[in-house]
């Protein structure tokens, strides 16, 4: 007991003579103030036809400061921070993958500009270095060089609200690198596409209400890529980009979002078990060879080896999308000497007889592939029409030049 009296003694003592308020770490300061906007860095640099740059000479004394706009955490931003005062926006590339755990949204960042470049990416304004013929991050070990937070972060600033999207060619070079607010857009592929594939970044098309156009480019890597766009007409925030002459968005998280509807996951309502599908209700009429199915290691569909005077019409079974909401039917096609439209040709109905010839067929425009002996894909939303319990599916050859192989037939909604 006198042993564990004497610890707790010393203990107390201990704490008594530490200051806990040294042990927390001190606010950043900088020592100084900016003495150039970033609007004035911007004028040093005339954007050309080719990536280009200008150095800033050391010595110069250039301070410019401003507020992050951008966070890597979600992945969409990669080594670089976006900082932003009163007068314009500016990219600056860093060599580090976790930014923002030191320049979170609304901190404030002086920068020391000496000996940096400001440059461009495929014209949108850079701040970093240059090597190689194009602009590089700046070393993560020498960024105390040049960055300096300033104070706690103050929360995401006010967006520049815009209901239209100019030519990339009209827009000045102040507003870019800057957070916008994209008022009343609407995506193309809404419901249907995700954020980004899985192999490279994507660009989907972002159509405001006075029928311009604005392109969201987000990375493969982004923590959301595989998540649906959404739907409906809404708002999106995010930073103004340019790649060339294409206008661009690009948002930290879908948090920055609002006023859309969830999308519903779609779902395979119909596909083609091949191996069985002659068993399974497709039926076939006409002259000439027959329809067949293959199934291997390589292949699995239906083909055809049209013969003199062919015409032979291949019948899906009826197929039930009374309800499903936004049916949309996929499949892959090819003809090995070539595809001909006039010859091969694909048609729906929603009301078949039981009789090919007496049934009223609506066809699919497949006159893209005219010519090609690689894989097509056929891929198109169905109209309204199409929701009913008697959809059925025909493929037609009639006096075809080349072999025709289909496969990968499916029809994907929303189950109401």
């Amino acid at each position: 007991m006198k042993k564990i009296t004497i610890l707790l003694t010393l203990f107390a003592a201990f704490l008594v003579g530490c200051d806990l308020e040294q042990d927390v770490a001190p606010m950043p300061t900088f020592v100084g103030e900016a003495n150039t906007t970033i609007a004035e860095l911007l004028a040093m640099h005339e954007i050309g036809s080719e990536d280009s740059y200008d150095s800033i000479p050391m010595g110069s004394n250039i301070i410019i400061c401003g507020y992050v706009t951008t966070s890597d955490e979600w992945g969409n931003n990669y080594k670089y921070i976006n900082i932003e005062d009163e007068t314009g926006g500016i990219q600056i590339k860093i060599d580090h993958k976790a930014l923002y755990h030191k320049y979170q949204m609304g901190q404030k960042v002086y920068v020391k500009c000496d000996g940096l470049v400001l440059g461009d990416y495929r014209k949108l304004p850079q701040l970093g270095l240059w090597a190689n013929g194009s602009m590089q991050p700046i070393p993560s070990f020498k960024a105390y060089l040049y960055l300096f937070p300033d104070g706690s972060p103050m929360g995401g600033g006010n967006p520049i609200i815009m209901t239209s999207v100019p030519k990339a060619t009209d827009i000045p070079s102040t507003m870019y690198n800057r957070l916008v607010l994209l008022q009343g857009a609407t995506f193309k592929e809404g419901g249907i596409a995700t954020f980004s594939e899985p192999g490279a970044a994507t660009s989907h098309d972002i159509v405001m209400e006075d029928g311009s156009v604005i392109t969201l480019r987000t990375s493969n890597y982004a923590t959301f890529a595989s998540e649906t766009l959404p739907v409906g007409t809404g708002n999106i925030t995010g930073i103004l980009t340019r790649y060339n002459n294409t206008v661009q968005i690009v948002i930290n998280s879908p948090a920055y979002m609002d006023g859309f509807t969830t999308p519903v996951e779609r779902q395979t309502v119909f596909s083609v078990d091949y191996a069985n599908a002659f068993n399974e209700g497709w039926t076939q009429t006409g002259t000439g060879n027959n329809w067949q199915t293959l199934v291997n290691n390589n292949y699995s569909g239906f083909f055809i080896n049209p013969s003199n005077n062919q015409d032979k019409y291949l019948i899906s079974p009826a197929i039930d999308l009374s309800s499903t909401e936004s049916p949309a039917l996929f499949f892959t096609h090819r003809a090995p000497q070539g595809f001909d439209p006039n010859t091969m040709m694909s048609f729906y109905t929603s009301n078949y007889t039981g009789d090919v010839n007496t049934t009223v067929w609506i066809p699919f425009d497949l006159s893209d592939a005219a010519g090609q002996t690689t894989s097509n894909a056929f891929d198109m939303e169905l109209p309204a029409a199409a929701q009913t319990s008697n959809f059925r599916l025909m493929f037609h050859v009639t006096n075809a030049p080349s072999a025709w192989y289909i496969s990968d037939i499916k029809i994907t909604g929303v189950a109401r």
